[in-house]
């Protein structure tokens, strides 16, 4: 990408940025002046002041404010006339995303509820060309039909419900977020997929307004309305397919940028779903359950301090987002690899290093932090 052509990624970045920087703050005096704030209790709020929440709202704001902005620009339109599929697909999906998020924030919605418009979002991606399709092995490659499809769909609900689920402490989900958003931000510029760089600069330049906003302590919660957005998008920007090359060859590096909030799901779901001889309902009803199984809590109780728990968590995201950018360049595919095996041990010796935390997590079934 010519030198000049960076410009208005760098001016998205910025404006995105200062426009949910601006957002926040809106949001966070409304939502405090009408009562939308998590009141701190003994049972289930961890927090010492009452929160305001909602704050996803403004993330969404300085996600897409700044692009319609953009799509001023003769160029910008040309590319949006280009990827109108992909396009369609976010802002339905979105919407559908978006809608859940509101009411879960302010009414409350059950596992089942989440699962059924998480899957609605995640078919109306699939349907607009957010899906695997083909994979190359051995120098074969095979069309992946139906099942391609049922994968594509689980993973986005996946994804979706892994960011949200490492939103657990002041700005974790937010930092790891951003990290990955980066990584995808540099793939696609390595790719010249100007559609997915743009999405990625805009949701970066938003999470990174927030940041400030979400800081321990955190003056604003993002809460589901924010994360699921989020996972939405970076679920979406992990399958886009910029060019013919088979799926598999595309994805890979997105997926280790995702490693963290993905294995962490991973070990957390086999966790609750065990081994009692209770019926195969319960166990799967468990998988949904709240509880203090994720590596967050578990550092938490081991440091006894935020910060550490935050800085450690993220510079495991970061050595995987790195991995995830290296393994795209062909002469440094390998040196990608080796430092994704790096951040998976070093995750695992977070995860299960001996510390003070009681060792079968029986300490750790408690209410969430929010």
């Amino acid at each position: 990408m010519a030198a000049d052509s960076l410009v208005p990624i760098i001016l998205l970045l910025v404006s995105s940025a200062l426009t949910s920087f601006v957002a926040t703050a809106v949001v966070r005096n409304v939502a405090s002046h009408i009562g939308l704030v998590d009141v701190p209790d003994d049972d289930r709020k961890r927090h010492e002041v009452a929160t305001p929440r909602l704050g996803g709202l403004a993330i969404i704001f300085g996600f897409g404010f700044p692009l319609l902005l953009l799509a001023t620009n003769p160029q910008a339109t040309s590319l949006a006339i280009q990827n109108l599929s992909y396009l369609f697909g976010v802002l339905a999906s979105g919407s559908l995303i978006v809608g859940l998020g509101v009411y879960d924030d302010l009414i409350g919605a059950n596992a089942p509820k989440k699962f059924a418009v998480q899957g609605a979002a995640a078919l109306i991606l699939v349907a607009y060309g957010f899906r695997f399709t083909e994979i190359s092995i051995a120098g074969m490659t095979f069309k992946l039909g139906f099942l391609g499809i049922l994968a594509s769909i689980l993973w986005i609900v996946f994804i979706i419900n892994a960011i949200n689920f490492i939103d657990g402490i002041d700005s974790l989900a937010t930092l790891v977020s951003i990290t990955t958003a980066a990584a995808f931000s540099v793939i696609a510029l390595l790719r010249a997929d100007t559609f997915s760089l743009v999405t990625m600069v805009a949701l970066m330049g938003s999470l990174i307004g927030f940041y400030p906003w979400n800081k321990p302590p955190a003056k604003i919660f993002m809460g589901d309305t924010g994360s699921m957005f989020i996972g939405l998008l970076l679920a979406a920007g992990s399958i886009v397919r910029p060019s013919k090359s088979p799926t598999l060859l595309i994805v890979v590096g997105p997926m280790i940028a995702l490693a963290l909030p993905v294995l962490d799901t991973l070990i957390v779901m086999k966790q609750r779903f065990g081994s009692e001889q209770t019926s195969l309902t319960q166990r799967f009803a468990r998988i949904a359950s709240a509880d203090r199984r994720h590596i967050h809590h578990i550092l938490v109780a081991r440091y006894g301090s935020v910060a550490k728990t935050i800085t450690y968590i993220w510079l495991v995201s970061l050595l995987f987002a790195t991995s995830a950018v290296l393994t795209v360049v062909q002469r440094w595919k390998i040196i990608g690899y080796v430092s994704g095996c790096v951040a998976l041990l070093a995750m695992v010796m977070l995860r299960y290093w001996p510390g003070k935390h009681v060792r079968d997590h029986s300490d750790l079934q408690l209410p969430l932090d929010r």
